[in-house]
């Protein structure tokens, strides 16, 4: 393998895969980079086994011999970075017992010690595989963003720690949703291409769609998902694939049932209380200044006026009446709820709405907040 690439275009396609490559691989060669070299230009690839990472560099690019090599991923951009000339050359020429990396600068060379890329996971290509939905990449990107912030982090519930991508067709759209079972998080995305299946939700650990978020936020244009079916006679997808231009990420998803999340979703009734945003989020960090490891309640007093409070043994106690706040019981009466704050935090953010809006019921049953195209349910705490 032999090419010539211009050196700052070519640092910024290494750097976007670095959070994929994995950190303490078992296999020591998923520590670096795969380059496949061929007369389309040089592919990049990174993956840890659960998602792969993929870019074709095309511009400014000079092929003088097609090869493949895997070549350590951060010594690999510390090298191309300590370059001051604006072209470089890589060469390889990878044998049975080593593949060393050549790269050369005007008088500097550098040669690495990489592995031979027979060697590397197969990950099956997304090229020609029907999408199942088109989607814009900063609007899915959003959704699982802000959807991943409801999965659970406890790995003896492995289905609890996914978000799950549901496809309906009427209206064509792409449902993101995740719990841990305390709150849930939903948020509908428009597609712009009929629905092709599948009839079941996919599975991603939220780990892997949090490095995927950040590949997807400095995409542009749609994006394809594709469902990849696993080897053997289960036509059920093991991979869920995205597409933009000449990027690609593929997932892992996870076998399981997801919960049916739609039978603890609230109607929007009983008492509404509306907020601003930044009052109620400037009043939950005053209250974390006297509160605990142990984490007590914020409690929230809907009636004429509303306030916020926490209170801490021995520490101190916070309380702030809501000036902006406003609370309509339609019947319900004046109501005291408790919450976690660090959730109720999180489902201000997640709707992301200029004025908030609760629906409750009662200091015990799940509440409603509503943004545009989003819900977020939250268990209430039962209060001493």
């Amino acid at each position: 393998m032999k090419l010539t690439l211009s050196t700052k275009p070519f640092i910024a396609e290494l750097k976007a895969l670095l959070p994929v490559v994995a950190t303490r691989p078992g296999l020591p060669m998923l520590s670096g980079i795969r380059l496949d070299a061929s007369g389309e230009g040089v592919a990049v690839e990174a993956t840890d086994l659960e998602i792969t990472a993929r870019r074709v560099v095309h511009d400014e690019v000079t092929v003088d011999a097609a090869g493949s090599v895997v070549a350590p991923a951060k010594a690999l951009v510390k090298v191309f970075t300590a370059m001051t000339e604006p072209k470089i050359e890589l060469e390889s020429d990878p044998t049975e017992a080593r593949a060393d990396v050549r790269v050369q600068a005007g008088t500097r060379t550098v040669t690495l010690q990489g592995w031979a890329a027979e060697d590397w996971p197969a990950v099956a290509r997304l090229a020609g595989v029907d999408p199942i939905a088109s989607v814009e990449a900063s609007a899915v990107a959003d959704a699982l963003e802000r959807t991943a912030l409801c999965a659970s982090r406890d790995e003896s519930r492995p289905v609890l720690t996914c978000v799950a991508l549901e496809f309906r067709e009427d209206p064509p759209s792409l449902e993101v949703v995740a719990t841990d079972s305390y709150r849930l998080g939903t948020t509908r995305v428009p597609v712009g291409s009929p629905i092709r299946g599948p009839g079941v939700p996919l599975l991603i650990p939220a780990r892997a769609v949090r490095l995927l978020v950040k590949q997807l936020k400095a995409a542009e244009g749609a994006v394809q998902i594709v469902a990849l079916a696993g080897p053997g006679e289960d036509p059920s997808p093991d991979r869920v694939g995205f597409v933009v231009h000449d990027a690609e990420w593929t997932v892992r998803t996870i076998d399981g049932e997801f919960p049916n999340w739609r039978q603890v979703v609230p109607e929007p009734d009983g008492g509404s209380f509306e907020f601003e945003p930044e009052e109620l989020t400037a009043a939950l960090r005053a209250a974390a200044s006297v509160r605990s490891t142990r984490g007590a309640p914020i409690r929230l007093s809907l009636d004429r006026t509303c306030s916020l409070a926490l209170k801490e043994p021995d520490l101190g106690e916070m309380r702030e009446q809501l000036a902006e706040a406003r609370f309509t019981p339609n019947g319900a009466g004046a109501l005291e709820v408790a919450f976690n704050p660090d959730y109720l935090a999180d489902a201000i953010r997640f709707c992301g709405a200029e004025r908030g809006r609760m629906w409750v019921r009662d200091g015990l049953k799940p509440v409603l907040f509503e943004g545009l195209d989003r819900r977020y349910v939250l268990m209430p705490v039962r209060m001493p």
